[in-house]
């Protein structure tokens, strides 16, 4: 299932350098006029962009060096005027099929105050037999011999409290087990674990999912997303007449949100929108699908054959995870969706042709555009497209 987790981390839920948001708007244009009666004319207040209204660009991650020309991998919503750095990058010759693709990314707003981090994916693996465990450790150590990292299997809330702790630079005050996300990932893990019955192959599944509340060490706040997919191997154990269990952990969530301090609310709502609206190229999916196909053909035959078990399960699950291409006028996918949920930042709006986003909660108004950006306003005087001049849609809030 690597192939898709390293997409999943895309999800990770984010931007890259060589994107930056395209700007909507022609800014503040200062007094504008409105039609009222029989073709008067009055001029309305002037309107100042993040006070009466908030843009969100859909920031555009492209990825200039994994094919023959750069394609786009994926997009975010990010408010207006926030600056990435950062990207995705290549290193086929990693010893760790996982590190292969390599998404990190910050994007910061211009005060600086607010800075969303993107991680990259990590994969480890682990054998409860000791004698194995002793035999993977020694041969790790030959430098011809690559494989992922040793170490022992942890869930999302173990994960976001040591390794991605210690990789973010921040203290974890709290934790929060999510059990509404890890369902709707067990699900989607239970169509491949069945598949995997029906081979007669002993693998299963098991993700999970958390959220956590930090402090950095400047007295800066924040809240982090993670979840961890678990692949547990049974074989037997011919010292003891039972079975032996090898792990494979990935870490394919790994986001936080840096904000000041008492700003914690309104940084998850602002996350909620970013992880509801990722959209990945399905292009781009199956490229880097692909990709790993190739890789896997030329490894050696006993690692082939693990791989081939995990790709047929990633193409399979692929048919699942099947992600929405931008305008949202398809289904959600679900897991996306269930991010934004469990932030409870955010409402659902709806266009003319029945297509639906989520977006901040507490706004009254909201506009969209066809290249994916959105207007959200508490002013019932302000209109975009009489504001701006430019062709905003306005939105209707969903149940």
């Amino acid at each position: 299932m690597r192939p898709i987790l390293l997409l999943q981390a895309l999800l990770a839920l984010v931007a890259c350098a060589n994107s930056t948001p395209k700007d909507p708007g022609k800014g503040d244009q200062g007094p504008a006029l409105a039609a009222t009666g029989a073709g008067a004319q009055k001029p309305i207040s002037k309107f100042t962009e993040g006070k009466d209204y908030l843009v969100l660009d859909r920031l555009r991650v492209i990825d200039p060096t994994g094919f023959a020309q750069p394609m786009e991998a994926y997009s975010i919503l990010v408010p207006k005027g926030w600056k990435s750095v950062g990207g995705i990058t290549w290193n086929v010759g990693s010893g760790c099929m996982a590190g292969s693709v390599r998404n990190r990314v910050t994007v910061t707003s211009p005060d600086g105050g607010y800075a969303l981090e993107i991680y990259p994916l990590q994969e480890w693996d682990w054998w409860d037999d000791r004698m194995m465990l002793q035999s993977q450790i020694q041969q790790a150590q030959n430098p011809v011999y690559r494989r992922c990292p040793i170490a022992q299997p942890m869930d999302a809330g173990q994960f976001l409290q040591g390794p991605l702790a210690q990789e973010m630079g921040a203290q974890v005050v709290s934790v929060e087990p999510n059990a509404e996300l890890t369902s709707a990932l067990q699900q989607q893990a239970q169509a491949a674990n069945q598949q995997f019955r029906q081979a007669g192959v002993n693998l299963e599944s098991r993700p999970s999912a958390a959220m956590a509340n930090l402090r950095y060490p400047d007295g800066s706040a924040g809240v982090a997303l993670c979840s961890v997919a678990m692949q547990v191997a049974w074989m037997p154990n011919f010292m003891n007449g039972g079975q032996s269990a090898s792990y494979t952990c990935q870490a394919t969530q790994k986001v936080a949100l840096r904000c000041p301090a008492g700003k914690e609310g309104e940084a998850r709502k602002l996350l909620s929108v970013v992880m509801s609206s990722f959209r990945i190229n399905p292009q781009y999916q199956q490229g880097v699908q692909q990709m790993m196909n190739n890789v896997a053909a030329v490894e050696q035959h006993e690692t082939a054959k693990r791989a081939a078990i995990q790709r047929d399960a990633a193409n399979y699950s692929a048919d699942l995870q099947q992600r929405t291409w931008e305008g949202g006028q398809e289904s959600r996918d679900r897991i996306a969706e269930q991010w934004g949920q469990t932030l409870r930042g955010v409402e659902s709006w709806r266009d003319a042709t029945g297509g639906s986003v989520e977006l901040s909660a507490g706004y009254n108004e909201a506009w969209s555009r066809p290249d994916g950006s959105y207007i959200l306003s508490n002013d019932p005087l302000f209109d975009p497209s009489v504001v701006l001049q430019e062709n905003w849609k306005k939105l209707e809030k969903g149940k």
